[in-house]
């Protein structure tokens, strides 16, 4: 674990796995979906206590997937586009998991919209997903055409929808292009954390670089009797 996830956790600022830790931990979720997995998945250090496939619709980010091992199956495929029922099928039941790492915002935000139906369609328990706050440019790096920021999104999107909706990575005040300082100096990655804590963004996501929002599509639980 590197010196900065570690300072994170140390003072209290939960990261995008922290919250799908939480989620694993239920013990609700065992077989997940990764939308948009890239070439490495937040998933993968859960496994083998989760089975794990990974859906992508860059055919190098499935194969350089499959280099890294991180998935137990792959899928090149657009989820807005191509029937994935029979993913469904073979599977043998919906998804307890679906999650979109860093991917909703390369979409233009009508279809993002689409986007989030058709994974809420994909799991009969949880989605997570991570995505800049607000709009954040990005070019297509890499070569990689699907990395371009389409889209911004923001709380109220995602609780309009029954999201619940925290911030993470950082603040959006010292982080710019790709998560990356807005202004360079020696430790500004940890005095980001520190401001991040101090900010309290895992609570007042206003004030934090991302978001992660989490909604269980079975609704909000019973409170009373």
């Amino acid at each position: 674990m590197n010196l900065t996830l570690t300072l994170h956790r140390w003072i209290g600022v939960p990261t995008a796995e922290d919250y799908t830790k939480q989620l694993i931990d239920t013990s609700e979720c065992v077989l997940t979906l990764d939308v948009g997995c890239g070439g490495a998945s937040p998933l993968s250090q859960f496994r083998p206590r989760i089975k794990t496939v990974g859906l992508d619709a860059f055919p190098q980010a499935i194969e350089q997937a499959k280099a890294n091992g991180a998935h137990d199956r792959y899928v090149v495929a657009d989820v807005l586009t191509e029937d994935l029922d029979e993913l469904v099928a073979e599977a043998g039941k919906e998804f307890d998991l679906v999650t979109l790492f860093d991917v909703i915002e390369h979409q233009p935000k009508s279809r993002g919209y689409e986007l989030l139906e058709r994974c809420e369609e994909l799991t009969a328990k949880y989605i997570l997903l991570q995505t800049p706050n607000g709009f954040q440019p990005q070019g297509p790096e890499f070569g990689n055409q699907y990395h371009r920021h389409l889209s911004g999104w923001f709380q109220e999107d995602f609780e309009g929808r029954g999201y619940s909706v925290y911030g993470t990575t950082g603040t959006k005040f010292l982080r710019g292009y790709a998560a990356q300082p807005k202004v360079d100096f020696p430790g500004w990655a940890n005095a980001d954390i520190v401001l991040a804590r101090l900010l309290r963004i895992h609570r007042r996501p206003r004030r934090a670089y991302n978001l992660v929002a989490i909604k269980d599509v079975r609704g909000v639980p019973a409170r009373l009797g």
